[in-house]
């Protein structure tokens, strides 16, 4: 907060009794009567809706088994974000080519499924895998493909990842072992007892290069991104640095299956401990994806709602897979949890306040402070932009404050509780005189998606979301001279 900002409290207990806001702003001057400034006390909305890159997904395959497609369907897509889901996890299953590198045709294939996810509103995150078990008991003998053709599919993929990478979430690692899950490979791609091998570390070195620094892979088994990079989980720094580390965040594809959950965590209690708590540190700058698989007598005890709403928060969840395990989520929905966890998924930014001048100058500093809450399970992982636009009430005509600084929706955790955004900037100097509407603009920062409301964030408070602009209206008016 502000140091000028000496009362900033009282909002129940004046709206208990009727009474208006009593604000006092310490200048250096004095003080400046309340009728300078406004404050604004915004309703949360408990309503469900898409935002970008968190949320149940929807699962599908592009590329399916021998030489089957699926075709992503642009209406089809459009359908899922009506009901609220705005990701795909698609799996790339290549088993066609174990043996001889990726077609031409099959790259351009790829590329025209991400132009329909962008088209429809979408965003992916990609698994590629050679085989795809139906059935059958470990170990699962279906091949992966030799280390030198994972090697050149990954280098024939770069063109197509990179050219898509503004609607990829992040991508998990894949390519490996039965499902791409990095167990039971036929070509030693990993060692099912000793872990990452030089092909292992290979193979992640190739999907790191193949995407941009700004883009993310997770990791099925957090244990071997400790292999990697030791024990210690992701600071801050080396988040904002952009570091292999902080570049691989996490996916369970058997969530709260067992005490283990089927061998993603060990078998010993405190070892288990630990690496849970490792990742609800590491997961505060990474993704944390994946599905649940098991609601069999070893799940019972984990799969529970109030177990589930636990697990979720602390290993921080941007995302699910909303049709697996059917029996979970079922489960779910008859516990009476399923819709909580639907909203908080990722992140859910709650705007609690704002302070904001009645009055200023074209050309001229305002300062306004803005205090909201992220109630999801997780933070943003992807950059973000930030914008506030002032709308003139006559004209229609928009301007954006020329921040000193744009905050970085990647911070707001939700450990933070009240999170204050003490904002200072210019009104541009060409805004005419005239009464000014106050929005925030959350938009992709990827010039191809930059300013579609589908790919900006919404915030989750009432009367508040414009869906033909992607703004959020923060109801404040600023009168500029």
């Amino acid at each position: 907060m502000p140091e000028n900002v000496a009362v900033y409290a009282g909002a129940d207990m004046l709206r208990k009794h009727g009474l208006a806001w009593v604000v006092c702003i310490w200048l250096a001057g004095g003080v400046l009567a309340q009728a300078e400034r406004q404050i604004i006390v915004y309703t949360p909305s408990p309503e469900n809706f898409p935002n970008p890159e968190r949320g149940f997904y929807a699962q599908d395959a592009p590329f399916w088994i021998g030489e089957a497609l699926s075709e992503q369907d642009e209406t089809a897509l459009r359908a899922l974000r009506d009901e609220g889901v705005s990701l795909l996890r698609w799996y790339l299953l290549f088993d066609e080519f174990r043996d001889r590198p990726l077609t031409d045709a099959a790259l351009v294939y790829l590329d025209e499924q991400f132009a329909a996810a962008r088209r429809a509103g979408m965003k992916v995150i990609p698994r590629a895998a050679y085989n795809f078990p139906m059935g059958g008991e470990y170990p699962f003998t279906e091949p992966d493909a030799p280390l030198e053709l994972v090697l050149r599919h990954i280098e024939q993929l770069t063109p197509v990842l990179r050219a898509n990478a503004d609607v990829i979430a992040f991508m998990e690692i894949g390519f490996v072992g039965a499902w791409g899950e990095w167990h039971s490979s036929t070509h030693n791609l990993v060692d099912d007892n000793t872990g990452l091998n030089d092909a292992s570390r290979q193979i992640i070195a190739g999907l790191l290069d193949a995407l941009p620094r700004d883009r993310m892979l997770a990791i099925r088994y957090p244990a071997y991104k400790q292999d990697l990079f030791g024990a210690a989980p992701t600071t801050l720094a080396e988040s904002l640095q952009q570091t292999d580390k902080a570049r691989i965040g996490a996916h369970n594809d058997c969530f709260l299956a067992s005490f283990t959950d089927w061998g993603t965590y060990p078998e010993d209690p405190a070892k288990r401990a630990a690496l849970r708590q490792y990742l609800h540190r590491d997961n505060r700058y990474v993704p944390q994806g994946g599905e649940t698989c098991n609601d069999a007598e070893d799940a019972a005890p984990y799969i529970g709602c109030d177990n589930a709403l636990a697990d979720l928060a602390l290993l921080r969840f941007s995302t699910l897979n909303r049709d697996y395990h059917p029996g979970v989520l079922q489960g779910w929905a008859y516990g009476g949890c399923y819709e909580e966890i639907a909203r908080r998924l990722g992140y859910r930014l709650v705007l609690l306040s704002g302070d904001f001048p009645r009055r200023g100058e074209a050309g001229q500093r305002v300062d306004i402070l803005l205090t909201l809450q992220n109630v999801g399970f997780a933070s943003p992982y992807n950059p973000r932009g930030f914008e506030l636009v002032l709308r003139n009430a006559a004209a229609g005509a928009e301007y954006r404050l020329v921040l000193d600084a744009a905050p970085d929706a990647r911070r707001w955790l939700p450990d933070d509780g009240a999170i204050r955004l003490a904002l200072s900037g210019v009104i541009p100097p060409e805004a005419p005189a005239g009464s000014y509407a106050v929005l925030l603009h959350l938009p992709d920062p990827a010039p191809t998606l930059y300013g579609l409301p589908a790919y900006s964030m919404r915030l989750a408070n009432a009367d508040m979301w414009e869906p033909a602009t992607g703004y959020n209206a923060l109801g404040a008016v600023i009168q500029v001279r």
